[in-house]
């Protein structure tokens, strides 16, 4: 080995520190960037030179690869808890703002209405012909049909607010789709240059972390750079991709409000998988769907279901009294008077009301149309109360336990979410701290770094000043 090859040696680790410095410099820039996988360059012998007979020697030091510290595992774990996250965190969420609907802590709720409106026909038993009376029965019954009304409404309007929210996340994913497609292309050419997108790669793992907790996802590594992005029908039993190498599909919504579609699009436009929480197997098991999942779910499952418990009530009610009310008598023998009016169909709560011929002079209290001043009837009613009456087709509760039971459920239903939640957040900063741990920028090892670059940059920039002096040493004796 040559002056000159050591001169190349100094000089070559020059060009290698210096990367390495930029590197470096790359790393504490991007510190607060979301994402951001730290890189570090790896550093190895160079190519072992045989120019000293008997003595092979490494030509100085070469950069194998600049790598990004990543987990492939952590980034699939972190995928899998983020659609978890998102949607029970999406189920809690909404199931807070139409708890105050239910809130049987004041005197103005749904259950404390029912209880008033069978107190005002005891009351009218002892005063069967006052006026008063009976107006506070047409009084009482009418703030239960707005409490009704109210509750009714309250669920109706949530469902059509997850249904609003259908068409704008969907085009969130579809951004979120054609960008981790994009970013699959820019890898891809950058590998076929035998080049290192490293920041592309970050960017993607993002997006398909950001994508994961709008709709659950899986995704595999391509050799190509690229990755894969799908959701896995069992009833076809495939792989249903959203990306696939540099090309993305879609999600389109359709149909009517509040009862619009979502469909799944691949790549090639051939496949159309719908995404339906009621299909007999639907495409996910709840928490593993994200935001999209939670959405659906709480529009077609969980606030119907509970509308249809307040519906149960709402129905017994109006069957249990129209049908003592309507064969009682009235003050003028008048009978056949329904209390509340009848409807066709569903939604028995918001098209709970009385009856247009209700007045205070049609109240049937007697249970005789000769006997105008009796008070059986408005008993009979009166002691509804306490009868098993819901609901109306199988009676297996009285109106306020059934209520309060329903109540207690969903105050269970309430609290149980929110400790989910807690608990998919501390999972989730679990394992973001371990991905801070291991893929972060830590700024004390990146400023060691720098000083030992740096060092090693001023002991290349030695070897090359002390090889010229020894050039110039030999050229001396030369002359």
């Amino acid at each position: 080995m040559g002056l000159n090859t050591a001169m190349d040696i100094g000089r070559n680790a020059l060009m290698i520190f210096q990367t390495a410095n930029e590197v470096t410099s790359q790393n504490i820039a991007n510190v607060n960037t979301p994402g951001y996988s730290r890189q570090k360059v790896v550093l190895e012998s160079g190519p072992t030179s045989t120019a000293v007979k008997g003595y092979p020697l490494e030509s100085g030091v070469r950069i194998a690869n600049v790598e990004r510290v990543y987990d492939g595992l952590l980034q699939q774990q972190m995928v899998s808890s983020g659609s978890t996250q998102s949607y029970d965190t999406t189920k809690s969420q909404v199931l807070q703002q139409i708890e105050p609907s239910f809130n049987e802590t004041n005197t103005d709720g749904l259950g404390a209405a029912v209880s008033k409106f069978f107190a005002s026909w005891q009351d009218l038993t002892t005063n069967p012909a006052g006026y008063f009376e009976r107006q506070a029965v047409i009084s009482r019954a009418q703030g239960l049909a707005d409490n009704f009304h109210s509750v009714s409404q309250t669920l109706t309007n949530t469902i059509s607010a997850q249904d609003a929210a259908l068409a704008p996340l969907t085009n969130s994913i579809n951004i979120n789709l054609q960008g981790i497609a994009r970013l699959n292309a820019e890898i891809k050419n950058t590998d076929m240059l035998n080049g290192n997108d490293n920041g592309s790669r970050d960017q993607r793992d993002q997006l398909i972390r950001d994508l994961s907790q709008q709709m659950g996802v899986k995704f595999t590594d391509n050799r190509d750079g690229t990755t894969d992005v799908y959701v896995y029908d069992s009833v076809s039993n495939t792989n249903i991709y959203l990306v696939q190498g540099t090309v993305s599909g879609s999600l389109t919504t359709g149909g009517t409000p509040p009862a619009s579609t979502v469909t799944i699009n691949d790549p090639a436009g051939t496949v159309l998988l719908s995404v339906d929480p009621k299909a007999t197997t639907p495409l996910y098991s709840a928490p593993d769907g994200g935001q999209l999942w939670g959405t659906l779910q709480l529009r077609d499952k969980i606030i119907p279901g509970y509308l249809t418990q307040i519906d149960t009530l709402a129905e017994s009610i109006s069957t249990s009294v129209n049908a003592l009310h309507s064969a009682g008598f009235s003050p003028t023998g008048a009978t056949g008077q329904d209390f509340f009016a009848t409807w066709a169909g569903t939604g028995a709560a918001a098209n709970f009301k009385l009856d247009l011929g209700l007045t205070s002079s049609t109240i049937a209290a007697s249970s005789s149309d000769q006997l105008p001043g009796d008070n059986s009837n408005a008993l009979k009613i009166a002691k509804l109360a306490n009868g098993q009456t819901t609901p109306a087709a199988t009676p297996t509760a009285t109106f306020s336990s059934f209520y309060s039971s329903f109540v207690s459920s969903f105050g269970m239903d309430v609290q149980s979410s929110k400790a989910i939640v807690a608990q998919d957040d501390a999972y989730m900063k679990q394992l973001t701290a371990l991905r801070d741990s291991n893929s972060g920028v830590s700024l004390d090892e990146e400023l060691t770094n720098l000083l030992k670059y740096q060092r090693s940059y001023q002991a290349s920039a030695k070897v090359i000043t002390t090889v010229s002096d020894m050039l110039d040493i030999t050229l001396a004796m030369i002359r």
